[in-house]
């Protein structure tokens, strides 16, 4: 899809829980993976292996990220878009050490081989934004491919120190603080789920939806509530009733019930040998066209900038490869805009 700025139109929320993306994490056995496994047509890719008990998951386990990329060739096929629905990662701990594991194993030596130890082995810190790129990049193509993705770890209680010194104890994910940041920034809900004693002295689970100093929580509704029922209908009817909430303030107009995808890849994809054929028809029109002294003075000066506009001082379009798609993508576009006289 062309960007075009001028068809932008206001976006519209969505009743529609499918266009979400969900982080639970939370004590154990307090129904974190079953819940999950309630979101409608769902794929538990089992990193953990805790749906024993779970009647009816559709469970693939996940013993390595080498499958797990096998996984996510395998959920562009048309026929699994139609079987699968909603991705759940269970655990993203799991899946974030074999992504680190991953990167390790196929990291370059200095000596030629390949294999480090540890990611702080890769010189220059180049090891954690390869580790970072990976996983990012991963969990945003499950998005872009139009499910719901559904992550879940554990909690525990971790004590920090404020800016004054003073020691506190916070609830937080098990998930390492670089993961947690790629997740959190990505989530549209973040929930933390524990069992409490209600006020007849029964034991019952509660999902909390609103951070305090105590536990990290969070969602982008303006109205959820601080905490629910740990079930897929009370989370389901939980942000309906917030979504019904915001849209008398904001106006019914700016919310739908059709599902929406924010991460939905728009994008063409860019055909490398067929933007190569298109330069060659633009600077041979434009050769056809203008004078050999036109050429020579106004046109070929023109091109040569627009070129090292994105290859640098030097560059040619005949020595680009396929990894350089998108810069070429840019060379067209721009002379395209070149006015021949």
């Amino acid at each position: 899809m062309a960007i075009d700025l001028l068809s932008i139109q206001p976006h519209q929320v969505s009743r529609d829980m499918r266009g979400y993306t969900v982080f639970l994490y939370g004590e154990p056995k307090s129904g974190k993976t079953t819940t999950a496994t309630k979101f409608p047509r769902h794929l538990l890719l089992a990193f953990e292996k805790g749906y024993n008990a779970i009647p009816g998951a559709m469970a693939q386990p996940i013993n390595s990220w080498a499958e797990f990329r096998k996984v996510l060739r395998q959920l562009k096929d048309p026929q699994v878009k139609e079987q699968f629905e909603t991705i759940i990662i269970d655990t993203v701990d799991i899946a974030y050490n074999y992504c680190e594991k991953y990167i390790c194993a196929n990291a370059a030596r200095p000596d030629g081989g390949f294999g480090v130890d540890s990611i702080g082995d890769i010189p220059y810190g180049k090891g954690y934004t390869l580790l970072a790129q990976e996983f990012d990049e991963s969990l945003r193509t499950i998005a872009q491919l139009d499910y719901g993705l559904v992550m879940i770890s554990h909690a525990t209680d971790k004590v920090f120190k404020n800016e004054a010194g003073d020691e506190y104890n916070r609830i937080v994910p098990t998930l390492d603080k670089r993961a947690k940041n790629i997740v959190s920034r990505m989530v549209d809900l973040y929930g933390y789920s524990r069992i409490v004693t209600d006020d007849k002295g029964n034991d019952v689970t509660k999902l909390f939806l609103r951070g305090t100093s105590r536990y990290e929580a969070g969602s982008r509704f303006k109205y959820t509530p601080n905490y629910i029922d740990f079930n897929y209908d009370a989370l389901v009817n939980a942000i309906g009733e917030a979504i019904d909430k915001q849209a008398k303030e904001d106006g019914t107009e700016l919310f739908t019930d059709t599902r929406q995808n924010l991460y939905n890849d728009t994008t063409v994809e860019l055909n490398f040998d067929d933007l190569m054929a298109e330069f060659k028809g633009i600077i041979s029109n434009i050769t056809s066209i203008a004078t050999a002294d036109d050429m020579e003075k106004k046109y070929a000066p023109v091109i040569t900038e627009i070129v090292e506009r994105y290859l640098g001082k030097g560059g040619k379009v005949g020595d680009m490869d396929r990894g350089q798609t998108e810069a070429l993508s840019l060379i067209v576009a721009d002379l395209k805009e070149l006015h021949v006289e």
